[in-house]
């Protein structure tokens, strides 16, 4: 339905930890901060991120601020979900993250 298929050995039943799995690595990739680890990251899992695009700009944003000595921000996920649990191929979820930016003292 989104075009993403995961890849590996899983448990069938347990799909939707895979999914997590890989949506915190992604989680991670932002929360460092460098544009290029979040790019490697969709490159490698072909992860179907609605907003990835904003996402990119954003951090390259973040990174420029933070080189040009302007401001640094800390980045925090403070919620993650899913629409439902996939147990089987044939499901579909949609993951939903929240991020929390503040600048650093």
């Amino acid at each position: 339905r989104f075009g993403f298929h995961p890849q590996g050995v899983f448990a069938d039943n347990q799909i939707f930890k895979y999914i997590e799995g890989m949506d915190r690595l992604g989680m991670d990739r932002i929360q460092m901060q460098q544009p290029g680890a979040f790019a490697e990251y969709l490159r490698e899992t072909n992860n179907t991120i609605c907003g990835r695009h904003p996402i990119g700009v954003w951090l390259n944003a973040v990174k420029s601020n933070k080189d040009a000595n302007n401001e640094t921000l800390d980045i925090k996920f403070v919620h993650y979900a899913q629409s439902s649990k996939v147990t089987n191929r044939r499901d579909s979820s949609v993951s939903y993250a929240s991020a929390i930016a503040t600048i650093s003292d």
